[in-house]
């Protein structure tokens, strides 16, 4: 039988109960301490009323001391180690009543079986590892009691309940020490050098907005820390926003939570005013004049116009790039004008090729993080069978390059590129436009090949037969992965996700490249069952063999998820609340990290992580309830007509308006 180590395992228990005591007990001494100058102050005013004299100076220390001591006496119960116990247990929920037990254990061991004995003080002595005495009863609680007691004795000790200016004084020097609960936060911002912003201090901020690339230091007193997410900083260069917490590193007093707002720095805004449109010319003899313009919210670098020369025909075309000269006009650091001339004959030109130009400009961001284009133009020259006049817009029916999957994956290019610079729905226009026309070039390859795929999803799963023999053709066989490609190319455009689009739409390229360089004809073949050759069968090497099990991706959350979870917390911290009479500051300062971490730079949140963190009464997170129950509707299913039935009556009225 092992040895009985239940003593030394309720060793740190008691010990860490018994601490929690002391503390306790010094803050009831506290609160009680504040009681004796009020009741002198309320027996002065009852004098001065009653126009008898005041007490003398032995007569109120007496009175003091007996307020005191009755105050002491009348809360005793609350200063017992099982009321120790208790607060331990409201401090950390975690602990499921098991430190209570211990207590109980201490003082009626005889209630209890050997081996609840043994394992109750084992189990305590784990829930309260990671827990200060500090976490329970946090020093504020018995310095805030103090000061007031402070400032309550200097009042009470002038003659006749007099205050003077020496008396405010004093108690402002004594008080302003202990009142600190939480220190004095200095916080500089230091803009990246590029912005020409000046630095910014700020003392005891209610949150920080700070440029992208920002320097943040911290500047707060010994015994704290300041706590971004998860990793403790004294120092930070601004890139997501988030909060920062400011709390002490041995436990009590309350943290402080700070949101981080970052202000994108936004790319250059670029247009061509004039012409702004798409030409097509009967020949390259003639220069046509541009307008350019751009601007900035901090200041611009560059701005250039860039041109591709393009040539050829089918799926081989040859691009040639290049920058032509534009005379630029600043008229304001924070805006540029320029002008730029289209010379196509020195650009070589031939019937059929085209000049695809487009701005450029840059921001005082240093590499390729702050480029910004504008709309894409171009000019095409009018090959054999083509009739333009001069300087007409090029018909819509006529734009060959939407129909060139090499075209579709340039414009894919260049709209990744300026996606950053493009709001939500300018984004999703243009992709849809380029979706658009993937799926045209890829309606006239399916027609090429006589068929059109009813599962695309189940053809490419099926892909795998084209190895078997399905189809022999080689240009067939190219051409139909060149139509999955364009598929999937098709849906990342669809999902707004270019970084998805833009590897199939190559592949596509490649694909039909092949199909057109090995073979010019396309055979129509029947699909051939694959031969299985019996001599072959059980054969094989095993060496090589090994399970599979499918990857199944990991599930993302839904809208609102997080906030339903803090949602859920609130209700079960107003359901205790009202059960035990007193909110666990410990616990609403983690529920109000938990709601600033949802969203730290959106102001609902902000403001309700705030409130959570002030809140005295469960009244007062009900009303916090009412706020977070709006933002958990977001990503709920709506109610169906079969989940809500109608009354015989309301259907009827129904009927009746739609007839």
């Amino acid at each position: 039988m092992p040895p009985d180590r239940s003593g030394a395992q309720r060793v740190p228990v008691a010990r860490f109960i018994s601490r929690v005591a002391r503390r306790q007990w010094w803050q009831h001494f506290a609160i009680c301490a504040c009681a004796a100058p009020a009741m002198l102050l309320l027996l002065a005013m009852v004098a001065w009323l009653s126009g008898t004299p005041p007490m003398t100076p032995r007569g109120r220390g007496a009175v003091a001391l007996l307020t005191v001591a009755a105050a002491m006496a009348l809360s005793h119960r609350f200063r017992t180690r099982r009321a120790a116990a208790a607060a331990i247990e409201r401090a950390a929920p975690s602990c499921l009543n098991v430190v209570i037990t211990a207590e109980e254990l201490e003082r009626h061991p005889e209630r209890f079986a050997a081996g609840v004995a043994r394992r109750v003080p084992t189990h305590a002595a784990a829930a309260i590892a990671d827990l200060r005495p500090g976490a329970v009863v946090p020093l504020h609680r018995i310095a805030l009691p103090l000061a007031a007691a402070l400032g309550l004795s200097l009042l009470s000790s002038q003659p006749g309940g007099q205050v003077t200016r020496e008396a405010v004084d004093a108690l402002t020097r004594a008080a302003l020490p202990i009142l600190a609960s939480t220190p004095a936060v200095r916080v500089s911002i230091e803009p990246p050098s590029y912005a020409n912003r000046p630095a910014v201090t700020l003392t005891d901020p209610v949150r920080i907005e700070a440029l992208e690339g920002s320097r943040i230091r911290f500047e707060i007193a010994d015994g704290w820390r300041v706590r971004f997410g998860t990793e403790s900083i004294t120092e930070l260069s601004a890139r997501e926003p988030g909060y920062f917490a400011v709390e002490p590193i041995g436990g009590g007093g309350e943290p402080l939570l700070i949101p981080l707002t970052v202000d994108r720095d936004r790319a250059p805004s670029v247009h061509i005013t004039a012409p702004a449109r798409d030409l097509l010319l009967p020949d390259a003899s003639r220069t046509i004049p541009l307008e350019l313009s751009a601007s900035d919210d901090l200041g611009l670098r560059t701005l250039e116009l860039r041109y591709t020369k393009v040539s050829g025909a089918g799926e081989h075309f040859e691009f040639v790039e290049g920058t032509l000269p534009a005379a630029i006009h600043r008229t304001s650091g924070l805006e540029w004008k320029a002008d730029a001339r289209l010379a196509l004959p020195s650009l070589q030109l031939g019937p059929g090729d085209s000049l695809v130009y487009r701005a450029v400009a840059r921001d005082l961001r240093p590499g390729d993080s702050g480029a910004a284009a504008s709309d894409t133009y171009f000019v095409e020259i009018a090959g054999p069978g083509q009739v333009a006049l001069e300087g007409t817009d090029m018909p819509p029916e006529l734009d060959r390059y939407a129909m060139s999957q090499q075209m579709i994956v340039v414009k894919i290019e260049q709209l990744r590129r300026r996606q950053p610079a493009l709001d939500a729905r300018t984004l999703a226009e243009e992709a849809s436009s380029i979706a658009a026309e993937q799926r045209t070039v890829r309606a006239n390859f399916v027609f090429l090949l006589g068929g059109h795929v009813e599962d695309e999803e189940e053809e490419a799963a099926q892909s795998h037969e084209i190895q078997e023999g399905r189809l022999e053709n080689t240009a067939r066989k190219d051409i139909n992965a060149a139509i999955t490609y364009m598929t999937r190319a098709e849906q990342g455009l669809t999902a707004l996700n270019t970084a998805a689009a833009l590897p199939p739409a190559r592949a596509a390229v490649e694909s039909l490249q092949r199909a057109f360089g090995r073979s010019r004809y396309l055979l129509r073949s029947l699909a051939v069952r694959s031969r299985l050759d019996p001599s072959r069968r059980l054969t094989g090497d095993l060496k090589g063999a090994e399970p599979w099990r499918r990857a199944i991706a990991e599930a993302t959350d839904r809208d609102g998820e997080k906030a339903r979870d803090v949602l859920r917390v609130l209700i079960a911290t107003v359901g205790d609340a009202k059960r035990t009479g007193s909110l666990d500051s410990v616990r609403l300062h983690a529920l109000a990290e938990s709601a600033l971490k949802i969203d730290p730079s959106s102001a609902i949140w902000q403001e309700i992580a705030g409130k959570i963190a002030a809140s005295k009464d469960p009244q007062s997170l009900e009303q916090v309830i009412a706020q977070v129950s709006q933002e958990a509707l977001h990503g709920t299913i709506s109610r169906t007509g079969l989940s809500t039935p109608r009354s015989a009556v309301e259907r009827t009225f129904r009927m009746e308006r739609k007839q």
